[in-house]
């Protein structure tokens, strides 16, 4: 990784380097999320050496647990462990009902808190496809996680594209039943905005 290329590579592949002991990877994901991370975790403590201590923590335990740490999305990762992290560390001093209240509003910024969402409701999916006949849940996935439209699917396996339709209507009563209403929302929204 030399110059100007460090910027342009992709937080999967630094979190791939990472896990290699690759320290140029990590300068790299530090310099990336350092200034987005402080102004986030300032906003919560209100205090630059209290913000600074719980950034260094989250870098350090990166670094430290690099080989077994499994990180999906690297931006919502490190949201969430500052976001933690400086909460746990209110939790420990006294604080008033305003601190508080001030815990229990606290959100992750719209895209990572997004990302978090679809990655939990995927794993809620995935779950209930599992009950799927084997082509409908193969048919599900290549339209709603590879992105496949119905004539592309057909080609791939060789059906009809009313077949495909078929499957598809099939899957989606099946996830109606399975999925309460709020996380039935949550996924006709979220995969529609990450497709967009």
């Amino acid at each position: 990784m030399e110059g100007s290329d460090r910027n342009t590579i992709p937080d999967a592949k630094l979190v791939a380097l990472l896990a290699q002991g690759n320290r140029v990877a990590f300068n790299q994901v530090y310099d990336r999320y350092w200034k987005r991370l402080y102004g986030y975790a300032f906003n919560i403590l209100r205090c630059p050496g209290l913000t600074e201590d719980v950034l260094q923590d989250v870098f350090l335990k990166i670094w430290e647990n690099r080989e077994i740490t499994k990180i999906t999305m690297l931006e919502t990762y490190l949201f969430s462990a500052t976001r933690n992290k400086a909460i746990s560390l209110i939790r420990k001093t006294k604080f008033t009902d305003f601190q508080e209240k001030l815990i229990e509003s606290l959100s992750l910024p719209p895209k990572a808190e997004q990302q978090l969402q679809w990655h939990d409701l995927k794993k809620e999916i995935e779950l209930a496809t599992d009950y799927l006949p084997p082509r409908c849940k193969e048919i599900f996935h290549m339209s709603r996680f590879e992105q496949l439209s119905i004539v592309e699917i057909s080609e791939n396996l060789g059906i009809s594209n009313r077949s495909v339709e078929n499957q598809l209507s099939l899957a989606l009563k099946h996830l109606r039943k399975y999925l309460n209403k709020s996380s039935l929302i949550i996924f006709f929204t979220t995969i529609f905005s990450l497709l967009g």
